[in-house]
């Protein structure tokens, strides 16, 4: 699909494909994503021209029925916005705002019984998905909310159910959180999700204008570092809902912004209440109103008629979430493990943003594609390294390296001890005695030139140099 240019030249926010240099060619056609959020209203962005919802249900005790959700609620715009921005067409903008799995079909869970999001809800969603996904061939989940409970991945229902539908081939991606401060908790810390933390682009794609977004990091209670991933967090467009006041208020601000001096004081007269300006701007002159008008529209992130700009991780999630979703369209063979290795090892980590709060970088949309189409392995192994009785087993999967190096401070980090040996096309494996018990640090190093974590393992130590080592723990059985 070529780039449409805006169809207004005050249309100000950048779309998100091209933010993130997406391959327009694929839009998800033929993949399903399910959003488990708070609440959902049936946006023509997923309806129009063909709806593209293919359910929603709600798994609380306020038991919505499909018709219930027709009413533009409170907790309506979190989840719709989210589904937006991965799936929606953008015809509010002649699809200059669309997602970038815009021919995507959509599942909506709702998840938030009018008081508050628990993990019991989030739990039950997941559990739906797992009794209908074959329903509604769902290839990925999006979870943009948190729940209330923190406990390690051996122990939370949530995780347990996550790894059981990565087991199926089910992608989940989950939003890191909004808080420096505090960790990531179930289902961002469950270990088997593919967690999005934020980046603030500046509403620019070139990468010297971005800086840290400040979303949650840091490492589990199991012991792994989140996030592995960061996506653009803020000024990000979004569909607004429609039939509130909100709506009706963006309507009138922009109608009176076009309006020439002229005539803005008697219209503003007759259209004050709908905008919520202050009385007693009927009084000041046009140039005055005009301001006003210009600040509420700024405060209340009406850059268009139609859209807001969004910020959180919530809404960096869904990117990543679109992404794969057009990996799925080029390649729907798949697994979450290799849609995982892929998003990791192209990402590009950011030379300003310390190596825990990004992972293992910013996505790379474009590459994310490229690579699902070249790839041809059908199974990868879990997890690396293997600690088996008398030896340790390493995998690496890179189809582009010629020679793969094991360095790590078990070889006092010198560079060619050990060559990992070719097993098949893009498919790298070593086997090592059996080290002393202890923990270790090591990395692959790919054609004598570039530093790799290993993919496979979510042990993650900092390196010092804008980087993370992989973390390898010993411990003999007795």
């Amino acid at each position: 699909m070529p780039r449409k240019k805006p169809p207004r030249k005050d249309y100000v926010i950048i779309p998100v494909y091209l933010r993130v240099n997406a391959d327009t060619a694929y839009t998800g056609k033929g993949v399903t994503i399910a959003f488990i959020d708070s609440g959902f209203y049936p946006h023509p962005e997923l309806e129009k021209p063909d709806s593209r919802i293919l359910t929603m249900t709600d798994v609380t005790p306020e038991k919505f029925k499909e018709s219930d959700f027709e009413w533009v609620r409170a907790s309506s715009w979190h989840g719709t916005m989210v589904a937006c921005v991965a799936c929606g067409n953008g015809n509010s903008s002649k699809g200059y705002y669309r997602g970038i799995a815009s021919a995507a079909s959509v599942v909506l869970i709702k998840a938030f019984d009018g008081k508050t999001i628990r993990s019991a809800a989030i739990l039950k969603a997941l559990q739906w998905i797992l009794k209908h996904h074959k329903e509604y061939r769902i290839r990925i989940v999006n979870i943009s909310l948190g729940g209330d409970r923190n406990e390690s991945s051996k122990r939370s229902r949530i995780c347990k159910t996550i790894k059981k539908l990565n087991q199926l081939g089910i992608t989940v991606v989950a939003a890191a959180g909004n808080n420096p401060t505090k960790g990531v908790i179930p289902p961002a810390s469950c270990p088997d999700v593919i967690t999005v933390g934020g980046i603030d682009d500046n509403n620019s794609n070139e990468e010297k204008m971005i800086t840290d977004y400040g979303s949650s990091f840091g490492r589990t209670s199991d012991g792994f570092m989140k996030p592995e991933i960061v996506a653009p967090s803020r000024l990000l467009p979004a569909p607004m809902l429609l039939q509130n006041e909100i709506y009706e208020e963006s309507q009138t601000l922009h109608a009176l912004l076009k309006l020439p001096l002229n005539e803005l004081k008697v219209k503003f007269k007759k259209q004050i209440k709908k905008t919520k300006l202050d009385q007693t701007l009927i009084n000041k002159k046009p140039k005055e109103i005009k301001k006003a008008i210009i600040e509420r529209l700024r405060v209340e992130k009406f850059f268009a008629p139609h859209y807001q700009h969004v910020d959180g991780t919530s809404f960096a999630a869904p990117i990543v979430s679109s992404i794969i979703a057009q990996m799925l369209e080029a390649n729907p063979k798949l697994t979450p493990s290799l849609i995982k290795m892929i998003l990791t090892t192209t990402a590009r980590r950011l030379p300003d943003i310390v190596p825990e709060k990004q992972g293992y970088g910013l996505i790379t949309a474009r590459a994310c594609v490229q690579r699902a189409l070249e790839e041809t392995h059908l199974h990868l192994v879990e997890v690396s390294p293997k600690i088996l009785k008398h030896r340790i087993v390493f995998y690496y999967h890179d189809h582009h390296a010629k020679k793969v190096t094991l360095v790590g401070d078990f070889t006092a980090w010198q560079k060619d001890m050990i060559v990992l040996h070719k097993v098949e096309e893009g498919f790298w494996r070593i086997d090592i005695p059996l080290l002393s018990e202890g923990s270790y640090q090591y990395k692959f190093l790919i054609d004598d030139k570039r530093w790799a974590e290993d993919p496979l393992n979510p042990l993650k130590e900092n390196d010092h140099y804008n980087g993370l080592n992989s973390v390898l723990i010993v411990q003999h059985s007795s």
